[in-house]
């Protein structure tokens, strides 16, 4: 396992690597509440859809629960629908905040993530009150898709990032479970691990003093 203590700008994506989540429960939730074409899900989730859109922020989540309506048999409420899509998201083990906390002390940390609003709201709320801390508050800044409009793996959010920041692609690690975002960094000049969650591969094994 690669160690990057001496690299001086690191940028984290979320979900996978800091918040363990589970895909798969999003799309069984679905189907529990009446959106038979479960296949739907994984097509619209994997290709620019109706969940990048949401992602980019172009749909808000009263137009996404709208949309996907049109697909569900049966009635349903917002709520419904936010219960069956939040439940992807698991925990965020506190070792993993611990180990940003240390890694501030001699890194520039940032945060850069493929997310939603409704996910948002609901992992940032449940990060509140189970650690009794703000996610935001263990980076110098953390940066969301669906608000800045753009998603990975599209080269601009990496150069967005670098240049509002004022940082050397060269001098900066992004660490990504998905390999074409990591791709996609690299393309732009960056230093990039790949964390493969196959292979048990952890971000606690990565910074080793």
């Amino acid at each position: 396992m690669q160690k990057y203590n001496t690299i001086p700008n690191l940028i984290f994506d979320f979900g996978g690597v800091l918040l363990n989540i589970n895909p798969q429960r999003a799309v069984d939730s679905f189907k529990k509440i009446g959106l038979t074409d479960t296949e739907l899900v994984k097509k619209e989730y994997q290709h620019n859809g109706l969940f990048d859109l949401l992602e980019k922020g172009f749909l808000t989540p009263a137009q996404f629960r709208s949309e996907l309506r049109k697909y569900i048999s049966r009635t349903v409420t917002d709520q419904e629908i936010d219960e069956a899509w939040n439940s992807m998201l698991l925990d965020l083990p506190w070792e993993r905040l611990n180990l940003l906390s240390h890694l501030r002390k001699n890194h520039r940390v940032f945060l850069l993530s493929n997310t939603n609003a409704i996910h948002w709201e609901a992992y940032t709320s449940k990060i509140k009150n189970v650690h009794g801390v703000q996610l935001s508050s263990f980076f110098e800044k953390d940066y969301y898709s669906h608000q800045m409009g753009l998603r990975k793996p599209d080269t601009k959010i990496y150069t967005t990032v670098l240049e509002m920041e004022g940082l050397k692609a060269s001098e900066t690690l992004f660490i990504d479970d998905v390999l074409v975002n990591v791709k996609a960094a690299q393309s732009v000049g960056m230093k990039i691990h790949h964390l493969n969650l196959e292979k048990g591969e952890s971000i606690l094994d990565l910074f080793k003093n």
